[in-house]
């Protein structure tokens, strides 16, 4: 989905470095090029002096362009799948609940190509008009940067491209959280969903939406817009925001905040589940008994898993309680992801 340049490497793994997990990877000073990149095509050993150590095989069909070891996708499936020392991307793995899920690729049960972003896929985006390159279909490095590419020295959240329209990036503060920022990862280097939350430093748009709009653009939009339509009074909306309406604004029904916090439209519930939103003050609702949290708004992957997951359109379908997977909770259903926050039913 992001830009299709063509640019020098994919996201992998390893050539005798320390093992380390994805978000903080394959920028500044752990950019290693002879990871991804080989000079003449011709590598039968290591890097040590008597040819020892690990490194990345070389593709079937090679040379490749720009010197890669393999085609994008399977230079990057080298290393995201499969191993557990290294975020696992694609279909199953055993690396917990992954914050983004999991990307599908040959439609085979039970990550079919409607359950989120197919590898290799040609198909125009939904809800814009833009499409992968028609021979290789949909790559990792449509989304992300394969070396880590900055603005102001600022890096992007998990090495995703800058939007193309405004030149924002999704930016992300680690371990010390920033409200300037949005997202807060727990932990460098963390993958799984509960070291990542979402804070809102502007409460009239999400950083999130803005990056998924650049191909998803008939999705994103401000509140009486073109493509969301409505208004914070009456709702009415054309399309589900995914920024500038809190969980609750709107009186008369739809969305409760409390029915979000508890679980139930009066009282405590017994909620221990909830579906991930943005939040401007840093407080993302962890236990019901907390009624003083404000603010809290929904986003693209409040309901969708980045990746996807084994649900149609990656969404999260999340009971309030029960054991969290990335499908939500296993046994979740549509009505469940909905009544997460709405009262109706």
């Amino acid at each position: 989905m992001k830009k299709l340049l063509v640019i020098l490497a994919a996201m992998v793994c390893a050539l005798g470095f320390t093992s380390v997990m994805a978000g903080d990877y394959h920028t500044g000073s752990s950019l290693y090029c002879n990871e991804c990149h080989v000079m003449h095509f011709s590598q039968q050993h290591g890097y040590n002096a008597d040819g020892t150590g690990d490194f990345t095989d070389l593709g079937p069909a090679g040379p490749y362009h720009y010197l890669l070891r393999n085609e994008v996708n399977d230079l990057c499936l080298t290393c995201h799948d499969g191993l557990t020392t290294v975020p696992d991307v694609l279909k199953d793995h055993s690396n917990g609940v992954r914050e983004a899920g999991a990307l599908n690729r040959d439609n085979a049960a039970p990550y079919y190509s409607a359950t989120g972003h197919t590898l290799d896929a040609t198909d125009t985006a939904p809800g814009g008009t833009w499409a992968p390159d028609p021979t290789h279909g949909l790559i990792c490095v449509d989304c992300h940067s394969p070396h880590g590419r900055t603005k102001s020295g600022v890096g992007s959240y998990r090495n995703l491209w800058r939007d193309a329209n405004s030149g924002t990036i999704v930016t992300y503060a680690v371990g010390t959280n920033d409200l300037t920022k949005d997202v807060y990862e727990r932990v460098a280097k963390g993958y799984s969903y509960d070291n990542v939350d979402m804070n809102e430093p502007d409460t009239t748009q999400s950083g999130f939406g803005i990056w998924c709009k650049d191909c998803h653009t008939d999705f994103h939009g401000t509140v009486g817009g073109t493509e969301i339509g409505g208004d914070v009074t009456t709702g009415e909306f054309l399309r589900h925001p995914t920024a500038g309406v809190d969980i609750g604004a709107i009186g008369g029904g739809h969305s409760s905040a409390n029915v979000y916090k508890t679980g139930a439209r009066t009282g405590l519930g017994g909620k221990t589940n909830w579906v991930k939103v943005m939040s401007p003050s840093g407080d993302w609702y962890e236990s019901e008994t907390d009624s003083t949290i404000s603010g809290l708004t929904p986003t693209c992957i409040t309901c969708h898993k980045g990746h996807g997951n084994k649900n149609a359109f990656g969404l999260i379908y999340m009971k309030n309680t029960g054991s969290i997977s990335e499908q939500g909770t296993e046994d979740g259903g549509y009505r469940d992801l909905c009544k997460q926050c709405h009262i109706q039913g």
